[in-house]
């Protein structure tokens, strides 16, 4: 959808330059766009902060960053639509930009602008739409970002020369822009006053590349006589950026009758227009919506620190008003705190003391309870039945102290009876009324028919403090 246009105060435009960048800065008012600031920015350097960065004054002075694409890295088709109002004209060109765009949709990103002037008599209104890969945008907003220049929009300047706002002379408008080891051909045609077609070729600098042109010149051409705007002899206004070499020219004439060479816009001019564009339009651009809205995010983020910063501030000065009352707390607080120390000292030892002693209480219980055990065992034992070990072991399980006797012995071979006799006997033995054992097993038992004698053993188990 298209976006909502905005009131901007100032507009930065960054753009690669043969060294660096270079950074425009214009004013921007309802009447005019003028220039304020032409910087370089030396390779590896970032933009000033001060230039592009967005503080709390951009609440009331509202300030556009752009960015700007090559145009090699975006492709250009032109359609005719009804025409419609300004918001309707994005969704009308979604019914179609899958059949247009040469890339798969999800990895692709696309704008559409209506032509200023090329409304025909039936109504229709041509539309230029520019369709560039997501991963290239993306890796350029990433690349700006790293140098803290965070973009509001990314346009494409050398467009404002391709789409003037005003419809150009009949003919086709070609710019052949110099690249390091590559010729860009952009190409307008222009006839009766409408934008009939656009073309973008870039081609290796190259003899074959000048042959190439001519062939897909002738093809566009072709297809224009086939659909009935293309005239015989069309002109040819030719533009050329950079150092070009003369037998462009040549080749370009085996196509046309007669070539006009024209001086392009001035950089300056360009990057004016490309402004006076974004200024007043409310198509979107190729931006991205996720980075727009990551941007807008770190603004506000931002905001919210320096508001934080500021209440911050105030809460210093504030504490500093309660330096000197805190000064003469210090010294009352200062004899509390020693007076505290020194209960808690004391306090401390207490809780020590008291708990050495009830440890000492617990192991003398302890202590108790093994030699009542024992007493009471071999007190009971019977006389067919000798010990050979008495282990008494305690632990603490779940906050009870757990007893456990066991008691390991012989026989004569016979006396089975009697030890289940006597493991009858601990189950049922008391001390002072109450049941020593809360639980009597009976252990491993072995016969030796050499010896004749059985080995027994129990385990005697009594819970409590």
């Amino acid at each position: 959808m298209a976006g909502k246009k905005t009131k901007w105060s100032s507009c930065n435009l960054l753009e690669p330059a043969a060294q660096g960048s270079r950074l425009w800065q214009f004013s921007v008012s309802s009447k005019k766009v003028k220039l304020s600031g032409d910087l370089r920015v030396a390779e590896g350097d970032d933009p000033p902060a001060k230039a592009v960065a967005k503080d709390w004054r951009d609440l009331l002075s509202r300030k556009l960053n752009i960015a700007t694409l090559p145009p090699e890295k975006v492709f250009l088709r032109v359609v005719e639509l009804p025409e419609c109002e300004p918001d309707e004209l994005l969704p009308m060109v979604e019914f179609q930009i899958e059949d247009l765009s040469p890339l798969p949709m999800v990895q692709a990103v696309w704008s559409a602008e209506a032509v200023p002037g090329s409304t025909g008599t039936e109504g229709n209104q041509t539309v230029l739409v520019m369709i560039a890969e997501r991963g290239v945008v993306e890796g350029h907003l990433d690349e700006l970002e790293a140098v803290n220049y965070l973009a509001d929009r990314v346009e494409v300047p050398l467009l404002r020369e391709l789409v003037p706002g005003e419809p150009r002379e009949d003919g086709a408008h070609i710019q052949l822009v110099q690249g390091a080891d590559s010729v860009l051909a952009l190409v307008s045609w222009w006839f009766d006053g409408r934008l009939r077609d656009v073309n973008s070729f870039n081609l290796p600098d190259t003899a074959a590349s000048r042959d190439e042109l001519v062939e897909k010149i002738n093809s566009v051409a072709l297809a224009g006589e086939v659909a009935g705007w293309m005239p015989d002899e069309p002109a040819c206004h030719l533009a050329k950026r950079g150092d070009v070499a003369a037998d462009w020219n040549t080749a370009l004439a085996k196509c046309f009758g007669s070539i006009r060479e024209v001086e392009p816009m001035s950089e300056v001019d360009l990057a004016t227009a490309a402004v006076e564009f974004t200024a007043r339009t409310t198509a979107p651009g190729l931006m991205l919506e996720d980075y727009s809205a990551r941007n807008r995010q770190r603004f506000q983020d931002g905001l919210w620190m320096e508001g934080i910063k500021g209440a911050v501030a105030l809460m210093l000065i504030g504490l500093l008003g309660f330096y000197v009352y805190g000064s003469i707390l210090q010294s009352t607080l200062d004899g509390k705190i020693n007076e505290v120390t020194v209960q808690t000292n004391k306090f401390t030892k207490a809780r020590s003391l008291k708990a050495k002693v009830e440890t000492l209480e617990k192991q003398k219980a302890l202590k108790d309870a093994a030699l009542k055990a024992w007493r009471e065992v071999t007190i009971g034992l019977p006389r067919e039945l000798k010990f050979t070990q008495l282990t008494f072991s305690s632990d603490r399980i779940d906050g009870n102290t757990s007893r456990k006797l066991r008691i390991a012995g012989t026989a004569d071979a016979g006396n089975d009876t009697i030890i289940d006799d006597y493991h009858l006997a601990l189950t049922r033995m008391e001390i002072d009324g109450q049941t020593l054992f809360s639980k009597v097993r009976p252990g491993l038992s072995r016969k030796d028919p050499r010896k004749k004698l059985t080995t027994w053993s129990l385990e005697c188990e009594f819970d409590g403090e």
